[in-house]
């Protein structure tokens, strides 16, 4: 899937909102143009240090990047002290090849929602961003085009509103 295909689609179910794409290094310009395409505005581009590196031929690749865009209204987030470099540890033989941690996506969620409202993650894979939703007290909607991921991320959700936030690490600024 192109992101001249996605973005559009994210942008009509977003009225007004912050949203957030996570991609490596090889697609940062692409992801921001087609954002901009859509009718997203920028925010900023933020940096998920994932201690651990991806060996490589040129150099280790231990960080992601996630495009910060908003529609509507330019509303702050929800703790202006955080900072554009996250450090939070990669997951190690999760259950995706390309799962995200926990306490990254609640830091995420935390800055631009509140309480009750919708998290919408097209690209659910193994159901992190569901995760971290419920148990901070949001609605979610996840899609997975995938049969095997959707039924991982299903049980990792409904784990999830079973047992609540059992003192998850949370992610870091700095």
């Amino acid at each position: 899937i192109k992101f001249s295909e996605i973005m559009p689609l994210v942008a009509r179910c977003l009225h007004s909102g912050h949203a957030y794409f996570m991609v490596n290094n090889r697609y940062v310009a692409e992801a921001q143009n087609e954002a901009l395409a859509a009718g997203f505005r920028f925010h900023n581009w933020l940096v998920w240090d994932k201690s651990t590196g991806t060996p490589n031929r040129w150099y280790m690749k231990n960080c992601e990047f996630t495009l910060f865009v908003f529609r509507g209204a330019a509303n702050p987030i929800n703790d202006c002290g955080s900072r554009q470099l996250i450090k939070c540890p990669n997951v190690i033989g999760g259950e995706h090849e390309t799962q995200k941690p926990v306490p990254l996506m609640e830091h995420y969620i935390g800055n631009s929602t509140s309480p009750g409202q919708t998290i919408l993650d097209p690209f659910m894979g193994s159901g992190t961003t569901g995760v971290a939703a419920v148990q901070m007290g949001r609605n979610f909607i996840g899609i997975e085009r995938e049969p095997k991921y959707f039924d991982i991320a299903c049980r990792r959700i409904e784990e999830a509103q079973r047992q609540g936030d059992m003192f998850i690490e949370r992610a870091s600024n700095g």
